[in-house]
């Protein structure tokens, strides 16, 4: 009866987790198809657009430190769900922000919840499925993209539905932060049942590893893929309409772009959780993706092509760069401080490379130039992916 009651608790964390980290991307990847709705109603220049994705990503790393402190003094569970309450709030508020100071601002907030659930879950999966965590990553990297496929796919029919009302049309994926704290509820009151030495160990005061050479690798590296992601989630379909297809064309693109993000993503966590070996994955989805812009650049290849080839690599690379940190340590307050730092100075990085995206569109007035300093970025990236070590090895030098 104990071990039904326990197992059936596993398959409530898994599903939970899932609905949960749909939340982590939709606030985001929805602004892309209606981003020139968007900038023609608030007259905004493409720079000051480019925000409304840039300002989360940035969030995402200034906040990522206070991860460890909330976490305790409320616990990782509480603290996930009222990291993912603050997304809902901030995303429904989008309903009524009809000036550009108010959109900005729900993407600030939105991207100081998605800061702190981030490293939480990686310290929860850290804690409760120690054996099967590249599997978890790929249930966690699924759930966001299953929420930016959808965010992405529905929210121009959502807009016509809702006489052009773009308000309306990023607001309504508010209701992933309603069901996820919903499911999310029992995960809470059990944790409060089971406080014990190991709960106390975590709630230590949390460092991060500003020494590690090897954490800093990572921390770039996790900055560059997630930079990439973010400025095609900003600036595919606009490229897309830039070539002279429709909006419904162009978000369906973004749609096959994230869904084919959203399979890889849960698919590759799942190939190589008994592998030791990341690094010949890391390279090709770097190259996929190096493909997929390359082929956007010059032309005459369908962009849904494109997108498929960059959205698998992107779905590839996310979930890769989140297995490395939890490969390299031993209990959830270190996955957790690992992972608040990578992605603290990770996420820095990666909110400037949409925004230089969007300089170099405004300067030049065509996104060629653009998505050749993406493809730049990604060549860093496989340079710098030689140097990842084996999951063997990762271990051996922390326990050392």
């Amino acid at each position: 009866m104990i071990a039904k009651s326990k197992n059936l608790y596993i398959i409530w964390s898994v599903f939970s987790l899932f609905i949960l980290s749909m939340n982590l991307r939709a606030s985001i990847t929805s602004i892309s198809p209606v981003l020139k709705n968007i900038q023609a109603d608030l007259q905004m220049s493409s720079v000051v657009v480019s925000l409304l994705t840039a300002l989360p990503v940035f969030c995402m790393g200034l906040f990522a430190p206070l991860a460890g402190k909330l976490s305790a003094r409320w616990g990782i569970e509480l603290t996930i769900a009222l990291s993912v309450l603050l997304i809902g709030v901030s995303t429904a508020l989008r309903l009524v922000a009809t000036f550009p100071f108010l959109l900005l601002l729900t993407a600030v907030f939105s991207g100081i919840g998605i800061a702190i659930t981030g490293p939480l879950i990686s310290g929860y999966i850290k804690k409760h499925f120690p054996k099967s965590s590249s599997s978890m990553i790929g249930v966690y990297s699924a759930g966001m993209g299953i929420g930016a496929s959808l965010s992405a796919g529905l929210v121009v029919p959502v807009m016509h539905a809702f006489h052009q009302s773009w308000n309306i049309a990023l607001a309504i994926w508010s209701l992933f932060a309603l069901v996820g704290i919903i499911v999310w509820i029992p995960i809470i009151k059990k944790s409060h049942q089971s406080q014990n030495i190991e709960e106390q160990a975590v709630s230590q005061k949390s460092r991060l590893p500003w020494g590690n050479r090897y954490v800093w690798l990572l921390m770039v590296m996790f900055g560059l893929q997630s930079g990439v992601y973010y400025s095609l989630a900003t600036w595919l379909a606009p490229k897309v309409q830039d070539m002279g297809y429709s909006d419904a064309y162009a978000a369906t693109t973004v749609t096959i772009f994230s869904v084919m993000q959203m399979i890889c993503s849960f698919i590759i966590p799942i190939i190589i959780n008994n592998s030791v070996k990341r690094k010949p994955w890391m390279l090709l989805c770097a190259f996929s993706s190096f493909i997929g812009i390359l082929l956007l650049i010059i032309g005459g290849t369908s962009p849904i092509l494109c997108a498929a080839l960059t959205g698998i690599g992107a779905g590839g690379l996310f979930p890769l760069a989140m297995i490395l940190p939890l490969d390299a340590t031993t209990t959830p307050k270190a996955a957790s401080e690992w992972t608040a730092m990578i992605q603290f100075g990770g996420y820095i990085i990666s909110g400037i490379i949409p925004m230089l995206v969007g300089v170099i569109k405004d300067v030049t007035n065509t996104f060629d130039v653009a998505l050749f300093a993406l493809l730049v970025v990604m060549f860093v990236l496989m340079l710098l992916t030689l140097k990842v070590r084996t999951k063997t090895d990762s271990t051996m030098r922390i326990l050392s």
